[in-house]
This record gives C-alpha cells, structure tokens and sequence, in this order.
C-alpha cells in the first residue's frame, strides 16, 4: 500500500510542478508581452514630438519586434497626442496606451500682440481664448520676414540640415506666419480642439510634428 501511497504522490508532484511551471512560463511571456507594448506605445506617441516624423504605427512596429513580439494594432491618428496599441507574443497579447503633453512641449507664453494676422484668424483666435479662460493662449502669430529669417537660422544651426530644419521652420517667404495665416498656441491643447469643433471655428492643425501650429481652414500651403 505505502509504494502505491508513494507512487500517486509522485506522480501528483509531477503533474502539479509542470503545471506551475506553465504557470511560469505564462507570467513570463505576459510580462514580456506587457514590456513589448509599453515601449512601442511610448516611442509611437513621441512621434507627435519634436523629433518625430509621425511614423507612428511604422516606429510602434519596430518597437514591438525588438522587444520580441509584433503588433497587433496602432490606434495613432496622424498628430495625435495618444496612442494606444496591442501586441502579442507567442501566445500572450498585451495593451498599452501613452499620451504626451504637448503644453510640456511648448514654449512658455511670452507677451505676443496679433498685428498682422487675418482678421479671420484674429477673430477666431479671440473667440477661442475667451471661451479658453486662460487655459489656452497664443506664443506666436504673424512673423516678420526678419523674424523667419532669424528662426530659420536658428534651426539650421540646430539640426544642421536644410531638410530636417524646415521639418520644423519654415523657409523665409514660404511660413504661414509670415502670411499672418498662422499661429503657435499654448496651453491645453485637447480643450483648443475640443473648443474649435463647438465653436465652429475655422481651424486646424495642418502639421502632425506640430500639435500647437493652427492655421485658417481656408488658407492654402
């Protein structure tokens, strides 16, 4: 009797220790999976940065393989400031969201006046701080052409490139501040949107690196 006794605890044993170490191997590929889609949820979302190129889905991508998995799905509209995305590795699937600030990104609000703006943007500008109350404001409006200029040679002294500055400046005569078309916001820029769409105002954000940059529906690049 003691060496059946024996034997069925024996074989209970193996039984119950392959299936804890399933139990391991399971945790272990859901933390991977987990790991796999923070980073490619964090390195999509950056792509609404400065130094993104809005390749969001392509970066979440190679992301998501490099941590060993691949992606199932990108919900990352172009110029969006979250991103969610779902992976999966072997047979563990993971989700991961992100989201960037772009009122971090910005500069702080300087004293700007509005001369040299469309009237029509000046006056949706106005509506749309007013309705704010001070929770969205204007860092930058109609520019100078010497004003470009200075802006433009800062930026290729920064990434001192033509093609990776005007990424981010516009050349001298071809900026949509220049043509008083244009304006930089601060502030919270999911209230702006949300206000913009009630209020019926004729904005939008044109540029998908440049979630702070609006310009008038009408104007033409």
């Amino acid at each position: 009797m003691s060496v059946v006794v024996s034997c069925v605890a024996l074989a209970l044993a193996l039984i119950l220790g392959g299936y804890a170490g399933r139990l391991s191997t399971a945790a272990t590929l859901e933390a991977r999976a987990q790991l796999a889609a923070d980073a490619a949820a964090l390195a999509a979302v950056a792509e609404s940065g400065p130094y993104g190129r809005a390749s969001h889905e392509t970066v979440a991508r190679r992301f998501a393989r490099s941590n060993g998995a691949r992606l199932l799905r990108c919900w990352c509209e172009p110029g969006t400031t979250s991103v969610q995305v779902r992976v999966a590795l072997g047979d563990a699937t993971a989700e991961a969201r992100a989201v960037l600030d772009p009122a971090a990104l910005s500069p702080p609000p300087p004293i700007v006046g509005t001369g040299g703006m469309h009237p029509l943007l000046e006056d949706a500008l106005d509506r749309l701080m007013r309705a704010a109350d001070g929770s969205v404001w204007l860092n930058s409006g109609y520019r100078s052409p010497e004003r470009q200029a200075v802006l433009w040679q800062e930026a290729l002294e920064k990434y001192g490139d033509p093609e990776r500055a005007d990424d981010w400046v516009a050349r001298p005569g071809d900026s949509m501040h220049q043509r008083g078309l244009a304006a930089d916001l601060g502030g919270d820029m999911a209230l702006a949107v949300q206000l913009i769409d009630r209020l019926h105002l004729p904005l939008h954000r044109p540029l998908p690196n440049e979630p702070w940059h609006f310009e008038l529906i009408s104007a033409h690049r």
